[in-house]
């Protein structure tokens, strides 16, 4: 598994794999923008040179990094590589003197069980935070 940093040229295969791997739809211009705007927070895991999982972060006031996406497909998933991407958003927001992450997870996914594990606690609940209407479960930790 080689995790690299996200390329704009990417672009296309990215927006492929999160169709395939999350329920959300975004806007590539979007992804564009985060790159663009701390490209040490957009990590990419590769496997046998496809994309196999995503994990990108902003900074945001306060000296905080919130995980914005982080999403493996599920042949990958339960090997450490969430961690591993996790971890690459983490030390660079380290970096840049964020002292705290937070992300959202839906209420009823397995990540919230992942993101406990890793050391985060539930600091608020976000509802209809999803297109379809699901439930967020805000979390956060220190780094």
């Amino acid at each position: 598994m080689k995790y690299l940093l996200f390329q704009p040229e990417e672009l296309e295969e990215l927006m492929q794999f999160l169709e395939a791997n999350l329920d959300e739809n975004y806007n590539p211009q979007v992804f564009l923008k985060i790159q663009s705007q701390w490209p040490d927070g957009f990590a990419i895991a590769w496997r046998g040179g496809k994309m196999v999982g995503v994990g990108c972060g902003a900074l945001l006031p306060g000296d905080k990094l919130r995980v914005l996406v982080l999403v493996l497909a599920p042949g990958v998933q339960g090997h450490g590589h969430g961690r591993k991407l996790l971890e690459m958003l983490v030390a660079a927001g380290h970096k840049r003197g964020c002292s705290r992450v937070t992300l959202e997870a839906r209420v009823d996914s397995e990540a919230v069980d992942f993101y406990r594990h890793l050391g985060f606690s539930s600091v608020d609940l976000l509802p209809c935070y999803y297109q379809d209407g699901g439930d967020a479960v805000v979390m956060e930790r220190p780094i």
